[in-house]
């Protein structure tokens, strides 16, 4: 078995993304939000109302704690849950306007502290960074 640079990259991107998530829920948490709550409204905002599957798409998430991620946000009235007029079996997911001013009040103050997370980085580093993790992606 060997240990070599890919193991070492393996454990270098878990920790950058841990660091950078830990950054963001400190963030979200300020306003009551867990990430994931974030990502949901974040989602609806720019995307509009959708249903659960596809809020599961956008946000990059499993449908594991979906449920209990809308649910909350219903809970707190920052969205809405509506049956789908053109399919009853399913639901439609939308922000009321609590959460319409919500998302406006936080999210440039949010990408402002995704900036700063990489702000020892110079625009050429990020770039490269950024084709090289596309690349990766692209080669799976």
């Amino acid at each position: 078995m060997q240990s070599g640079i890919e193991m070492k990259l393996v454990i270098g991107l878990n920790r950058v993304i841990q660091a950078l998530n830990r950054k963001q829920n400190d963030f979200v948490s300020k306003y009551g939000l867990t990430l994931p709550q974030f990502g949901v409204l974040e989602a609806l905002y720019f995307k509009g109302p959708m249903c659960v599957n596809d809020i599961i798409e956008k946000t990059l998430s499993t449908s594991g704690n979906m449920t209990v991620v809308i649910e909350n946000l219903r809970k707190d009235e920052f969205v809405k849950k509506e049956k789908d007029i053109f399919d009853r079996r399913k639901f439609v997911i939308s922000l009321t306007y609590k959460g319409k001013m919500l998302i406006e009040e936080i999210f440039d103050k949010h990408a402002e502290n995704t900036v700063e997370f990489f702000d020892d980085m110079k625009k050429n580093e990020k770039q490269e960074l950024l084709a090289l993790l596309l690349k990766l992606r692209s080669e799976k």
